[in-house]
């Protein structure tokens, strides 16, 4: 019940208005003098956009001024005609309304225009501050030559797809107040870099890298594997002669073992102020440092141990 009396008040309301309208009409003339060509900004066309409305009554003026006459998406014409139908649609007696200025008025969307060199800086700022000096444009897959958007706040988004050795895709999306307008994919061909090593002398087979024996500097990354730090280099041996300015490979390299499979090695254990020498099996080859399986003679049990020197190595729990 209490919704159809709000129905009723409301119809009501919407009876007085009409009636004030026509009332108005009595005392009123309303001069619509149409502009020959206009630009909005909005998608909807109302009457105060494209002419210029005269009343005595202003809640009239008011009212008229903002009937809806026409949608636009670019361009479009609209007639005299076609306003007077918005206007009877509206209730409005055309007996009191005087339309002058143009037979037509020419309506234009506002747009912004996004050049492809535009679009070329977004995608380089965003790809260089994503992988910095690492990384070498090619050639970049636009497309468009232009877009063209309707006017408002514009906002940019980029978004990584997927990767490859030498592609990078992307899309780049564009958003008119708030709501995404055009989602354009693009394919960004690329150079991957990294910082390798190379060599600083000739560095003859057998040796010991040291850290006097390398420099790094940019090179292309072909793999990850090409990704070889100082640690992975010094205290290696040279697997063969390495030339100088020559870049060192993984393969190029042949650990420094200090301990041998199925050779004795010493067992270093220390609890607190107890301190053991036991003899033991090494069950693997194992450079400084590394984590080896170590058998116990004594007991036979295979423990974890740290290569800590030449055929030595130390418990760990």
């Amino acid at each position: 019940m209490r919704c159809l009396e709000l129905y009723r008040v409301l119809n009501l309301k919407r009876v007085f208005f009409l009636f004030f309208l026509f009332v108005s009409f009595l005392h009123a003339k309303i001069v619509i003098t149409l502009y020959p060509i206009v630009e909005v900004k909005k998608s909807d066309v109302l009457l105060k956009d494209i002419a210029k409305v005269k009343s005595s009554q202003e809640r009239l003026k008011d009212f008229i001024e903002n009937i809806k006459i026409k949608e636009v998406d670019r361009v479009t014409k609209i007639s005299k005609e076609e306003i007077k139908n918005r206007l009877r649609e509206n209730y409005i007696d055309l007996k009191s309304v005087i339309i002058k200025g143009s037979n037509r008025v020419i309506v234009r969307r506002a747009i912004k225009k996004i050049s492809q060199i535009q679009i070329e800086e977004d995608l380089r700022k965003f790809l260089y501050k994503r992988y910095g000096k690492n990384i070498e444009i090619k050639s970049i897959g636009i497309g468009k030559k232009e877009i063209t958007l309707p006017d408002g706040k514009i906002a940019k988004k980029i978004q990584k797809r997927n990767k490859s050795s030498n592609n990078i895709y992307l899309n780049y999306e564009l958003y008119v107040d708030g709501e995404r307008y055009l989602s354009l994919p693009i394919n960004v061909r690329v150079e991957f870099f990294t910082l390798a090593p190379f060599a600083k002398r000739d560095i003859p087979k057998g040796k010991i890298i040291d850290f006097n024996d390398i420099y790094f500097k940019k090179y292309p990354k072909r793999s990850s594997r090409d990704c070889l730090t100082k640690e992975d280099i010094i205290g290696k041996i040279a697997k063969r002669v390495i030339r100088r300015d020559s870049v060192i490979k993984r393969y190029y390299l042949l650990p420094n073992f200090k301990v041998f499979k199925n050779r004795n090695v010493k067992i270093l254990y220390s609890k607190g102020a107890l301190n053991i020498e036991l003899l033991g099996l090494a069950l693997e080859n194992g450079a400084l440092g590394d984590i080896i399986r170590v058998k116990n003679i004594s007991t036979n049990k295979v423990i974890k141990c740290k290569v800590v020197g030449p055929f030595t190595v130390k418990y760990i729990d």
